[in-house]
């Protein structure tokens, strides 16, 4: 583990500095400063003027100077006397509410900055919006006890079964892995999971972005009132800073948040539910990177986890393998009927007879109109000048490049002269054109990008959507296309999001519903599906991801860094006893490469120390310092 933070020896600015009163009573405040570089990041130690004794403790945040400066700190400690030799600044003042940072979530950032290394405050920083000085005047502690909500769910009771409705209502911690039951609502599902939870103690609810932010707010609202809070980055500084302290000193019976509220502190006995662990809108951006899954693992032994999800991701898959989440996959009995494209199968029929009795969705890969084209004669790549491939952006639209843009009115083919495309990569405005023509009584809505559909009008539709840009609906009949482009696209999660956003798919189904997959009936995800289980594939994925050695038994750092530096740090790496997998190094650019160094789960502490051991080392040669980053959400 990363050694703990050490006291450091401070110089004493020779300035006359105006005298204050100090406390009598623990004088000497541990202080864990903000600074600029990674390796002078330590504890020193300041004196507690007397007119902030009762309110400078453990976890609020200080004002202090430092170097030629003033700058941030976190006070850790309070001592009777210091072991330093010179003589000590004061504090110059309170940063925040006294107690802000609580020795939970103190404890939770180092295991985070352990993990994923960097900085304790460039994750203090993410844990903690933004200060207002205005909300702290406004917070009023409430005091007393919660009022209980009493709430009976016999639906939820009746699907998940007495014996998990019973440790739902217990206040025994439970770790569970829940596939959404298909054809139940998920996000009916999901309510009552926390209306029945919330009665035993308090729930954080994570969420991938806004758009679920928006679903799910008014029903929780609806049913919690005032006890019920939002953080995340899509609120205003003011009202974000608010809720936060609302989070920390008053304990709202629900929290519904995005990414920035992982690290939300939590009453004993809390419960963390996070839904869709794979999306990648749970990974943080800024360094040092981390992500909610992670995040919630490390919270203490108390808390209650929950990970909730179409499809699991396999990191979350390896964990009910082994043993340390429980697996709970429900089912709800449905007629469901499946068609898969074996034997030249079209998903025309299965909408047909879908959309006479509800809307139909069909899910297509990619947006646009002809996004690769060949020549109709000799079947070669449509390309342009500079090595770019042409595209179609709409129906009687000339082809233009993806690069430079560059138009052809008068396309012709490179290699013999023939002028008709045969397009191989439709996108979403192609396909609905194509659906118009073979079922033309019905209106065709289109739902993708900037231009997603929330709720549908009254009456039947064909919606045609690219993967997250769905209308949460109920359909009676829905197809799943671009199968074999989904689900082989050149990334190390291109089968576990394509699994992830069929099985999505799968779950706006209605209980009647006309479904067609466009893979053979052999492949792994068509057999999980018609076995409506979308864990029972991951077995054979978690195999081949542990004798290829990648995630989740490996764990990855990606560095970059200037050119030579980087080579220089790859030939000691591979020469060095350590057994690391080692990618590279690419070339980002004319300055910069990047390297993979891939680790067992049990050594992945020792390159964490590592990395962070040469960050520091450069800063203090003045030397660019690498860029690290890791688990990232792809490779």
């Amino acid at each position: 583990m990363t050694a703990p933070l050490k006291l450091k020896q401070q110089k004493s600015n020779s300035a006359h500095r105006e005298q204050v009163l100090i406390s009598k009573n623990l004088p000497v405040a541990s202080v864990l400063v903000e600074t600029p570089v990674s390796h002078l990041e330590g504890i020193y130690d300041y004196l507690i003027p007397q007119h902030l004794n009762e309110s400078a403790t453990v976890g609020s945040k200080v004002l202090v100077e430092f170097g030629r400066g003033t700058t941030e700190g976190l006070l850790v400690g309070r001592k009777d006397k210091s072991e330093q030799t010179v003589r000590l600044k004061p504090i110059l003042d309170l940063a925040s509410p006294s107690g802000l940072v609580n020795s939970d979530l103190i404890k939770h950032i180092e295991l985070a900055r352990n993990r994923f290394g960097g900085s304790f405050w460039s994750i203090l920083k993410s844990a903690i919006p933004s200060r207002v000085v205005k909300e702290e005047k406004l917070l009023t502690a409430i005091l007393g006890e919660k009022k209980i909500i009493k709430y009976e769910s016999t639906a939820l009771r009746d699907l998940i079964g007495r014996a998990d409705y019973g440790f739902l209502n217990s206040m025994e911690r439970i770790k569970w892995g829940i596939n959404f039951p298909i054809t139940v609502h998920p996000d009916h599902f999901l309510l009552e999971l926390i209306k029945v939870r919330s009665q035993v103690g308090q729930v954080l609810l994570l969420v991938p972005d806004e758009k679920d932010l928006d679903r799910l707010s008014i029903p929780l609202a609806r049913f919690f009132g005032s006890d019920l809070i939002e953080i995340g980055s899509h609120l205003n500084k003011s009202l974000r800073y608010r809720n936060f302290l609302d989070a920390a000193f008053n304990s709202p019976k629900v929290i519904l948040a995005t990414r920035s509220g992982a690290f939300t502190p939590l009453s004993p006995g809390a419960t963390v539910i996070v839904l869709s662990d794979l999306d990648q809108s749970h990974y943080e951006l800024h360094a040092p990177g981390w992500n909610t899954r992670d995040i919630t693992l490390l919270r203490d032994h108390q808390t209650s986890l929950i990970f909730i999800s179409s499809s699991h991701s396999l990191e979350i898959s390896r964990l009910i393998d082994i043993g340390w989440l429980e697996k709970k996959s429900y089912r709800q009995k449905n007629n469901l009927k499946f068609t898969t494209n074996e034997m030249g199968n079209s998903f025309i029929a299965a909408i047909k007879k879908g959309v006479t009795s509800g809307s139909a969705l069909i899910s297509v890969a990619e947006k646009g109109y002809a996004n690769l084209f060949l020549c109709s004669k000799c079947r070669n790549t449509a390309s342009c000048d500079c090595g770019g491939k042409l595209q179609i952006q709409e129906s009687r639209n000339v082809p233009t490049c993806y690069l430079c843009q560059k138009k052809y009115p008068e396309w012709k083919c490179t290699f013999c002269s023939g002028n008709r495309p045969f397009v191989i990569a439709k996108g979403i405005d192609r396909t609905a054109e194509e659906i118009g023509k073979a079922i033309p009584k019905f209106p065709i809505l289109i739902s993708s990008g900037s231009k997603q559909i929330k709720k549908l009008p009254m009456g039947n539709y064909i919606v045609v959507a690219t993967p997250g840009s769905e209308p949460s609906e109920r359909y009676s009949a829905v197809a799943m296309l671009d199968g074999e482009k989904l689900f082989n696209r050149p990334s190390l999660r291109s089968e576990e999001l394509a699994k992830f956003a069929w099985f999505t798919l799968l779950n706006m189904a209605s209980q009647d519903s006309e479904i067609f997959l466009s893979l053979p009936n052999h492949h792994p995800v068509v057999q999980a599906m018609l076995k409506m289980d979308p864990s029972s594939a991951a077995s054979y994925e978690l195999n081949s991801r542990k004798q290829a050695k990648l995630p989740p038994y490996y764990r990855v750092a990606a560095v970059s860094g200037d050119n030579a530096e980087i080579s220089k740090f790859t030939e000691n790496l591979k020469n060095s006893a350590s057994k690391y997998e080692i990618t590279g190094p690419v070339k980002i650019d004319s300055y910069q490469s990047k390297i993979l160094i891939r680790v067992e789960l049990e050594q992945a502490q020792i390159l964490v120390d590592l990395l962070d051991d040469i960050t520091k080392v450069q800063g203090v040669k003045s030397r660019k310092i690498f860029t690290v980053r890791f688990d990232p959400f792809d490779l």
